[in-house]
């Protein structure tokens, strides 16, 4: 298992007040959730629970998963509805790589490393990056 901790601390949307428009502009938003549809529950539930240590807070198995990884608030739905199945890049920030790398290849994950980065891939082939400190790509 792995653990994480947050990059940055909570902060609360700034709301700056428009006199002309007549309305709100929020001008730094504050992400809430991440929702990954996913067509293999289980399967993937499992894989962040028990590989990455993300924290369960509520549960419909089967259904939707309420988690957090490093401070995100992640949503795993059953893509039941005719939902798309999501793809991203998850960038995780770890110091100590080598429990964790050794998991994974147990549990025949293949884990390659390009640059700064450590890859392998949620059981859907979302890739997920593991570096030692943020990386700021040009």
């Amino acid at each position: 298992m792995i653990s994480l901790s947050r990059l940055t601390a909570d902060t609360d949307a700034d709301i700056e007040h428009t006199p002309d428009a007549g309305c709100a502009v929020v001008t730094s938003p504050k992400c809430y959730a991440l929702t990954i549809f996913t067509q293999h529950y289980r399967e993937v539930r499992d894989f962040y629970v028990d590989i990455l240590n993300a924290r369960v807070a509520n549960e419909k198995p089967g259904r939707v998963c309420e988690m957090q990884l490093a401070g995100i608030p992640i949503y795993l739905r059953n893509a039941d509805q005719g939902e798309v199945v999501s793809y991203f890049h998850l960038h995780l920030v770890l110091d100590h790589q080598d429990a964790v790398l050794a998991e994974l290849r147990r549990r025949g994950i293949v884990v390659t490393s390009v640059g700064p980065y450590t890859n392998f891939r949620d059981p859907e082939g979302r890739v997920i990056k593991l570096s030692e400190s943020p990386v700021v790509e040009s």
